[in-house]
């Protein structure tokens, strides 16, 4: 069974529970924004939320523990176009709940699926855009039925026509990954690699050992075959200030870069595609994965201070 369409106000209720009962989702949400530094919770929220401006579709205020309150104002999109001086008229609600004192600080964040927000380019009047597949790999930590529907939910709350795409089946892509992930299962446990069901032609793969974080910041390894590159990502750091703090850790071959708002530790390896098929692609697949596991064995060898220097770079405005 599935959900064919889903509508913005679908995506305001998912959040806002997530945002009301999931304390890992709220820190994990929290990690991708300007306050990632802050430690702090929510303690109130609104849905659809109006006055003589406007609505904004989804409100979460988090307190600090000296009583500092901020908030992030949410707007949704799945496909619609965004209304005149929409982004504006959120700002001027959100300047008149900090005059009344309801918060102290804010940022407005656009959450769209991916295609949205890398396809426009009228969305500067927000200070952040995350993506629902950035947030489904939020949810999906917990790996429970619950935690995966919602993920998926997520990851396929796009037109009719994106949904469509996401669900297409491919025989190649199948045979592609499947030996993928016999090769990481009997060469490269240390990956934790769960069997595979990518979209046509992916080479796109977030890989996560279960000891890997999520607060304060969110840490993973992106394997990104058609573009050659393996990263230890660190969300929520700028790219610069961590550099100057981890560069006398890096080992050969590693470099430092700013990928959306997240900070990547680097290692190249050779590019594949799914049409390279399984003689000339897996041997590909197996310098990645060897990228992919020194990574792992290189964040364990130097977690601590990996983590303290990310946390010491936070980001405050970052592209996405």
């Amino acid at each position: 069974m599935s959900v064919e369409r889903k509508y913005e106000r679908d995506l305001d209720l998912l959040l806002a529970e997530e945002f009301a009962v999931n304390e890992d989702f709220a820190e994990g949400f929290k990690a991708l924004t300007k306050f990632a530094a802050e430690s702090a919770s929510v303690v109130d929220y609104w849905v659809s939320k109006s006055d003589n401006l406007g609505e904004s579709d989804l409100i979460i205020v988090y307190e600090a523990a000296e009583g500092k309150r901020f908030a992030l104002l949410i707007e949704d999109k799945v496909d619609a176009n965004l209304q005149p001086d929409q982004a504006n008229r959120y700002r001027q609600r959100a300047e008149r709940e900090r005059t009344k004192g309801i918060y102290s600080d804010f940022e407005l964040v656009l959450c769209a699926p991916q295609y949205y927000v890398r396809s426009r380019n009228d969305l500067d009047g927000f200070d952040r855009k995350i993506s629902f597949e950035q947030i489904a790999e939020i949810i999906s930590v917990k790996n429970d039925s619950r935690a995966r529907y919602r993920s998926e939910f997520l990851k396929t709350a796009g037109s009719k026509r994106v949904n469509a795409w996401v669900r297409e089946n491919d025989a190649a892509t199948n045979d592609f990954w499947d030996a993928a992930y016999q090769l990481a299962s009997q060469e490269f446990p240390i990956l934790e690699l769960k069997p595979l069901k990518l979209t046509k032609g992916s080479t796109w793969k977030v890989v996560r050992p279960h000891d890997m974080p999520t607060m304060p910041k969110y840490v993973y390894v992106a394997l990104k075959g058609m573009k050659g590159h393996i990263d230890l990502s660190f969300q929520g750091t700028t790219a610069h200030l961590f550099h100057s703090r981890v560069k006398h850790l890096l080992e050969p071959g590693m470099t430092v870069h700013q990928t959306g708002s997240a900070a990547a530790i680097r290692l190249e390896s050779s590019m594949f595609r799914i049409n390279d098929g399984l003689a000339l692609g897996i041997p590909k697949v197996k310098a990645a994965f060897e990228c992919s596991a020194r990574l792992i064995h290189f964040y364990r060898k130097h977690r601590h201070e990996l983590d303290q220097q990310a946390h010491a770079a936070t980001a405050t405005e970052l592209p996405i």
